[in-house]
């Protein structure tokens, strides 16, 4: 087993006896109570750190769908089929209970 690392840090004494109540109250040292609290901190981190990855990624993948079927619409044979289409988007909106905005879906950009 290899000997756990000590980190220190300088705390204001009235922080200090905070972290010593605490840990008191769960009936651990204050370092366990500290420890704890890092790995917390760093689990909730590297979450955080995925979750942004993947929403990145949604958010691309939605992107490319609202553009591609943008497309669609505007070549298709049928020139009202796409302003029906945002029509009906924005009909879902409202039932629904979101504002659509200038810059969101159904709405001209010039």
């Amino acid at each position: 087993m290899t000997r756990p690392k000590s980190l220190q840090v300088h705390v204001s004494f009235e922080l200090a006896e905070r972290v010593r109540i605490a840990a008191e109250r769960r009936d651990i040292s204050m370092s366990e109570w500290i420890r704890s609290l890092l790995q917390q901190a760093c689990d909730e981190d590297d979450l955080k750190v995925g979750l942004s990855a993947w929403m990145q990624r949604m958010h691309r993948q939605a992107l490319f769908t609202v553009v591609g079927i943008d497309a669609l619409l505007s070549g298709h044979s049928d020139p009202d089929l796409r302003d029906r289409a945002r029509g009906a988007y924005a009909r879902r909106c409202a039932e629904f209970g979101l504002v659509q905005t200038p810059i969101e879906g159904g709405f001209d950009e010039a």
